[in-house]
């Protein structure tokens, strides 16, 4: 087994795995909708990337009654939240570097994880192998118009020549599709769909974003107190709904099949 290299958003998401199913009611419902699109097969073998606290591993598990349900996520905290639900198969390790042999699993899913994987081919590569020739692929991320009120409003208060980086802002249904497309899936369906979702202010958005563990972004800028007072209140002027401020997500849905 490959040895798990700690990075900064792992360690965000191990920190926040106590607390994360209590704030991440987009990331279940996102879940849900992900379950809603797998058929009715007598799948044997299920495998959960990044699967957080287990919590949709564990309803697919009762979906599935008779399938032997594995999880793995690559922050120790989140892997440790999951023993605590019935799941079968539970391992720390890395999507782009899959713990298992060739043909293990007939259904692979993912849930809002690979905007986090720095090379998307490898693992979808990773997916491919693992996946029996005749199983299926599902999963969620989010793509590159999340978060675009706020990336405007950091983005507006930067000095210029100076930029602010995020992986996740290169996910599109395109180069997702080409990514799938690359490693030897053939049958393949990608779509998107905008969520607006509403907060308190621009401090509740950024306390969302720490509490599940998504505060930590690539960057070459410095985002310190002063920056991020004048994005306040650009996004406070730009972006405001009655009673809060509003937030887009850009979901993308993926299938894809090996044959």
């Amino acid at each position: 087994m490959s040895p798990v290299m700690i990075s900064e958003p792992q360690k965000a998401f191990s920190k926040a795995s106590s607390r994360y199913d209590r704030f991440a009611a987009l990331q279940k419902e996102m879940g849900l909708e992900l379950l809603a699109k797998i058929p009715d097969k007598k799948y044997q073998h299920l495998l959960d990337i990044g699967m957080g606290t287990g919590w949709l591993t564990e309803q697919c598990g009762k979906r599935f009654s008779k399938t032997k349900t594995a999880g793995i996520d690559y922050a120790l905290g989140m892997v440790e939240c999951a023993k605590k639900r019935k799941i079968d198969r539970i391992v720390q390790a890395d999507a782009q570097s899959l713990p298992f042999k060739e043909d293990t699993f007939d259904l692979v899913i993912s849930n809002c994880v690979y905007q986090w994987v720095e090379d998307i081919p490898k693992a979808f590569g990773e997916t491919a192998r693992v996946l029996k020739k005749e199983g299926d692929f599902f999963f969620t991320c989010f793509g590159s118009s999340t978060l675009k009120e706020l990336h405007e409003s950091i983005h507006h208060c930067v000095p210029k020549g100076q930029g602010l980086l995020h992986h996740w802002r290169l996910l599109s249904k395109d180069n997702i599709h080409q990514a799938l497309e690359r490693v030897g899936f053939k049958k393949i369906a990608v779509s998107s769909e905008i969520k607006k979702e509403k907060f308190a202010d621009f401090s509740a958005l950024l306390y969302w974003l720490k509490a599940i563990g998504a505060n930590r972004v690539k960057r070459n800028v410095f985002i310190g107190p002063r920056l991020l007072a004048n994005a306040k209140d650009y996004y406070q002027e730009h972006f405001s709904v009655p009673d809060g401020v509003e937030a887009s997500f850009e979901i993308i849905f993926g299938e894809a099949h090996l044959r």
